[in-house]
């Protein structure tokens, strides 16, 4: 009898604890359902929040034509796989049943695409509440918002709790909004605010929204910049470019550019550096009268544009010296950059002759030099000073 009575007592606590496990088994399960429910939330929401980001050009194009009308159509679960936004497996509607809506709202109220103030407000939900053996789960509903909250990042999600079905306040009171289904407990909802674009606080990449203050981006790199217009420039390097247009004052420690330098005041406290490029009386087209060039060889010569040719800034003779030569002298020619023509001009300063008798000055190339003759009449050869200038012709 003993045996029989212990027998049952085993099998009773067995019965029992298989139960537990089975509920236990049953709970361990709904609990992976349920964090599986807030991972595809959280992707759906993200997804949504991408095609915003997107798109916002063309919603804010959409808006303005429409007479600011705040409601925006918003793509399907499907549109948005096709258009790249959603990428993961996901699935078109909760485990329990129905299906997800969303909403997308322009705000705040009467923005404008030129004051650049224009947000996207977006809510997607659940359109059936999160039952369990038919009551509402609340408890449930706070395990989906906090994994999906979790996985969103920028994202936000909340609840309807028992006390205030009517209410939806996201996790850690984040946010709270009225609840699309009603006055319904454990009703989810995930947004990126409910008066606010959760994504404008990035730059957006098809330059629809404005930066609202000064930006540091940390030393790193812009490149492949088409055009840059500013008020002011500021340069603790070098600043290289095609083309530097200014209606100001251009101020930096180096400036290199290799087309034009426009501006109303270019001002330098060194030197300025003209390149290589102007040859004597050639065309200084596409440059127009007045630029300013260095010569050709590198000799530093300064030219300037001249009715269409370029010509030395000084004038078409530079003087290269001036010298005292007698009769009979040599006097070496002057290294003319850029090609110029040596020439020489004298000048009487004194001579000695008889007043009946003519003097003659003349200077014979000889190459690299001249040879100076003072002369009377007869040709020969009298005490006399002349200063001898010499120039390059262009």
């Amino acid at each position: 009898m003993g045996s029989l009575l212990e027998m049952m007592f085993v099998l009773l606590g067995s019965a029992i604890l298989t139960v537990q496990g089975i509920k236990l088994d049953i709970e361990h399960k709904r609990a992976t359902m349920l964090a599986l429910e807030g991972q595809n939330e959280a992707t759906l929401v993200t997804a949504f929040q991408g095609w915003i980001t997107d798109n916002f050009a063309a919603i804010l194009t959409q808006y303005t034509a429409s007479g600011n009308n705040p409601t925006i159509t918003p793509p399907t679960i499907a549109q948005l796989a096709t258009a790249g936004n959603l990428k993961q497996a996901h699935k078109n509607g909760p485990y329990w049943g129905g299906s997800y809506a969303t909403t997308m709202t322009m705000v705040p109220s009467g923005c404008t695409q030129s004051a650049g103030n224009c947000h996207v407000a977006f809510t997607m939900y659940p359109t059936a509440q999160l039952l369990k053996g038919g009551q509402a789960d609340v408890a449930g509903a706070a395990q989906i918002a906090q994994a999906a909250s979790r996985l969103a990042g920028t994202s936000q999600f909340g609840y309807s709790n028992a006390q205030n079905p009517a209410q939806i306040v996201g996790i850690n009171g984040s946010f709270t909004a009225t609840n699309p289904l009603g006055s319904k407990a454990a009703s989810i909802m995930g947004t990126n605010g409910p008066a606010t674009d959760g994504n404008s606080v990035y730059i957006r990449r098809d330059g629809s929204l404005t930066w609202t203050g000064d930006q540091d981006v940390n030393n790193v790199s812009l490149k492949n910049v088409n055009d840059i217009k500013t008020q002011t420039l500021e340069a603790s390097g070098a600043v290289t470019a095609e083309s530097v247009a200014a209606t100001g004052a251009v101020t930096a420690a180096t400036m290199t550019a290799t087309g034009a330098i426009k501006g109303n005041s270019v001002t330098s406290t060194s030197t300025l550096q003209a390149g290589n490029i102007a040859v004597p009386r050639a065309s200084c087209s596409p440059y127009t009268n007045g630029a300013t060039a260095s010569a050709y060889d590198g000799s530093g010569l300064q030219f300037t544009c001249q009715n269409g040719l370029w010509l030395p800034t000084g004038g078409n003779l530079l003087r290269m010296g001036y010298s005292p030569v007698y009769d009979g002298w040599n006097l070496a020619k002057p290294a003319c950059p850029a090609g110029g023509t040596a020439i020489i001009e004298l000048t009487p300063q004194y001579w000695y002759v008889n007043e009946s008798a003519t003097v003659n000055y003349n200077a014979t190339d000889y190459g690299n030099y001249w040879y100076i003759r003072i002369t009377d009449g007869s040709g020969a050869g009298i005490f006399a000073m002349a200063s001898a200038g010499t120039y390059c012709s262009y």
